[in-house]
């Protein structure tokens, strides 16, 4: 009886390995017979088995603590990409390379006024927090100047009559009281000009991007 018993416990010892070392054992050119294995050679063989677990376990928590490091970069990653892209998107447009949407007034100007007037109204709308300017469709850089052409006023090269319609993109409430604030360029003007002003908050504006060619130029020392 005590020989058979040891005989079934062999085999279920033998069956235990053979689940956990199947590749192992397949790996070996001339895999020994589990079955003739010495009780010695069989509990050596566990053992080196629990150690190769244990290796194997310390490897998979190494490796799931780097998934989990990629992971977090990428989250980080794609959050500064995020962040480039909109801060990209916000220089594009303050450039006035791209076309803009957004809340802001309309400046119906009619009568006459001259380039200086012209030039002082843009500034100060930009000084109130104007994210993009536009006359009559025509994009405002930060090169463009309004200038006496040969007939008319001119933006960029691009003629404006006595009669205009300014676009500004920005915060309605804050450009509106720059412009129509007691002592604020829309009174001074009408002491100076023969022009009427009127200034609309509208809440869907589209003002095109600039047709200018915006690349720098950089001179060379002759």
């Amino acid at each position: 009886m005590r020989h058979r018993a040891s005989q079934l416990t062999l085999a279920a010892v033998a069956v235990l390995i053979g689940v956990l070392v199947v590749g192992q054992i397949r790996s070996q050119d001339r895999p020994a017979e589990v079955g003739s294995l010495s009780p010695q050679e069989l509990s050596a063989r566990i053992e080196a088995l629990s150690a190769a677990n244990s290796d194997l376990r310390a490897g998979l928590v190494d490796a799931r603590g780097q998934l989990a490091d990629y992971r977090d970069a990428e989250a980080q990653g794609q959050s500064a990409l995020d962040v480039s892209r909109e801060e990209l998107r916000r220089l594009r447009a303050w450039s006035a390379l791209d076309p803009v949407d957004g809340q802001g007034i309309v400046v119906l100007v009619t009568g006459s006024l001259d380039e200086i007037a012209v030039n002082d109204l843009i500034n100060e709308l930009r000084n109130a927090g104007a994210e993009a300017l536009a006359v009559d469709g025509v994009r405002i850089t930060a090169h463009s100047v309004a200038a006496h052409g040969t007939t008319s006023l001119e933006i960029d090269g691009t003629p404006i009559g006595r009669s205009f319609r300014l676009t500004a993109i920005g915060d309605p409430d804050g450009l509106l009281a720059a412009l129509e604030r007691p002592g604020g360029l829309i009174s001074q003007l009408q002491l100076f000009v023969q022009a009427t002003l009127t200034v609309t908050e509208v809440d869907d504006l589209h003002l095109p991007g600039t047709t200018m060619d915006l690349t720098p130029v950089i001179g060379t020392a002759s």
